[in-house]
């Protein structure tokens, strides 16, 4: 995608001041550590006395959830992991390029286990402060569906990314309370389809939120949204067990969304995203998305994916050395998929007029003499915030998409497939989604070929959407994918794809719980070391 500059028109967003305002919690956004702090400091008995404590104490729980998705040392470690991404800036990241080295050290894990953990305490905080105070029962109750879907959603990233969980069954305060020890896996399933099932009979429709004037609770979880968290939670136990009920759940849960009536796909996929469309937000392919504000606190640090440390008004707020589409998932995609337009190729420098390209013949190697392109790959557009204020405040506002209406219709075809394909039904939702991005349909493919061709699909569709390590994983591909990229790269003389593979992850691979929260929870047991997979 090539970018010129031009002027901005000023921004539209006012209409959703009241959201941005609403999620402002300077005073619970503070970051905690089990074996420092206690996880919060809202549940004191001169809090949660009316309808307002239970308000800010519930957009607490929201403010954490920014936080997490948001986090480069989720984001970015996990997308990297895959065939689909690579480091941005290998010089300095040169042992991000041996992503799979070392992955039985607890030194060098992902790190979202606190930043979960104290997401689940907020929401029990708010679920056991909430239900002494006197307010309307219903409103509480959605109040409720709204923490426990948070609840969930937390759960669900851990339980993949470390297996099954201790589950609190109450809040915590300071360091007492935290023996808890790691339920079994399908209790670990249970407590989250539970949240969810909870969630989905208590919250309200989206189109409840769409009708109400100026729209003020737009951006908070609706019925759907747990219905599409569910369909995403049972594909994933589905994908990992063979489980062929629970693929009939995806689906059905899948088409429970689809009837509603309110989604649909975006015509232009560009309009998806921020950099081109500042009215995106909560538009009728967002099932549910996390919602950011140009506020100290509120941005989203997702901006930073690629680039030099330096602040270019041309994209906006500050670029940095991060990760961006691999240079073999980059030449993968058809000349003519618009989905093509999320990858940053060209920019211009404001203040010099010069102009910088990326071209893939340079393999990798940078800053390269034909382009000037300061790093290994392009940049992937679909966080950045290119408006002036970004650039002037260095506080991007860009939304993180949890559930798009595209992920609704591929995961009902992977379903439909898996129990019962090759289907019409199934590889028409598959090509809904080619359709829009201008490629032409598939016909005539067998069940196998119609899940390859699915699974490729969300490879070209969710590409940075942190989505796509889980996929190679619960399908087992990740594995013989790996592989044959990083092979790939040592035969093109792609840079720093000069080491051999040394390890492979199997579909069961369990990251190590973190040592510091070992240390804080004595109950807590360490994952096993992981096997690779044969080279």
């Amino acid at each position: 995608m090539k970018v010129q500059l031009y002027k901005w028109e000023k921004n539209r967003l006012s209409g959703i001041k009241a959201i941005l305002l609403a999620l402002m919690i300077p005073v619970f956004s503070q970051c905690t550590d089990l074996d420092e702090i206690p996880y919060t400091d809202i549940s004191s008995t001169n809090f949660y006395t009316n309808e307002e404590d239970f308000n800010i104490g519930l957009n607490s729980v929201y403010a954490r959830m920014q936080n997490l998705a948001q986090s480069s040392t989720y984001n970015m470690r996990i997308e990297v992991m895959t065939e689909f991404n690579a480091p941005a800036y290998a010089k300095d990241d040169v042992e991000k390029w041996s992503a799979w080295l070392n992955v039985n050290d607890a030194g060098r894990t992902l790190t979202i286990w606190p930043t979960g953990f104290d997401i689940i305490n907020r929401a029990n905080v708010v679920l056991a402060r909430g239900e002494n105070i006197a307010i309307d029962q219903e409103v509480k109750e959605r109040k409720f569906g709204e923490a426990r879907f948070i609840r969930a959603w937390t759960n669900f990233h851990l339980m993949r990314i470390y297996g099954r969980l201790p589950i609190p069954e109450k809040y915590t305060e300071g360091l007492s309370g935290l023996e808890i020890p790691r339920k079994s896996l399908e209790e670990t399933y249970a407590h989250i389809i539970g949240d969810l099932e909870y969630a989905e009979n208590k919250l309200p429709s989206k189109s409840v939120y769409m009708a109400e004037k100026d729209r003020p609770n737009i951006w908070r979880v609706s019925k759907e949204a747990a219905q599409g968290l569910l369909a995403k939670v049972y594909l994933y136990r589905a994908s990992m067990q063979d489980n062929q009920s629970d693929y009939q759940k995806c689906k059905e849960y899948c088409d429970k969304v689809i009837k509603t009536g309110i989604f649909d796909l975006e015509e232009n996929f560009e309009d998806l995203w921020y950099w081109y469309n500042p009215d995106c937000k909560f538009g009728k392919e967002s099932v549910f998305e996390i919602n950011y504000g140009k506020q100290s606190g509120e941005h989203n640090n997702l901006h930073v994916m690629f680039g030099v440390n330096v602040t270019e008004p041309s994209v906006g707020c500050y670029m940095y050395r991060r990760i961006g589409p691999s240079i073999d998932h980059y030449i993968s995609y058809a000349e003519n998929d618009t989905r093509r337009a999320t990858f940053l190729t060209e920019y211009t420098m404001t203040a010099t007029g010069e102009r910088h390209w990326f071209d893939p013949e340079n393999k990798g190697f940078y800053p390269n003499v034909t382009g000037k392109w300061s790093t290994a790959s392009p940049g992937n557009i679909k966080y950045y915030d290119r408006t002036p204020q970004s650039s002037s405040l260095r506080l991007p506002s860009a939304n993180i998409y949890v559930i798009r209406y595209a992920d609704i219709l591929l995961m009902y075809a992977e379903a439909d497939n898996k129990l019962s394909g090759p289907t019409s039904e199934a590889a028409g939702y598959l090509n809904k989604v080619r359709t829009r991005a201008g490629l032409e349909p598939l016909s005539g493919m067998s069940r196998q070929d119609l899940d390859d061709a699915i699974y490729r699909e969300r490879g070209w569709e969710f590409t940075g959407e942190s989505q796509l390590y889980f996929d190679g994983l619960r399908t087992g591909r990740l594995a013989e994918n790996v592989k044959k990229h990083l092979l790939w790269g040592k035969e093109n003389g792609i840079y720093m794809y000069t080491y051999d593979v040394v390890f492979l992850p199997t579909k069961n691979f369990l990251w190590k719980i973190p040592q510091t929260d070992l240390d804080s929870n004595p109950a807590l047991e360490q994952n096993p070391d992981n096997t690779s997979a044969p080279f």
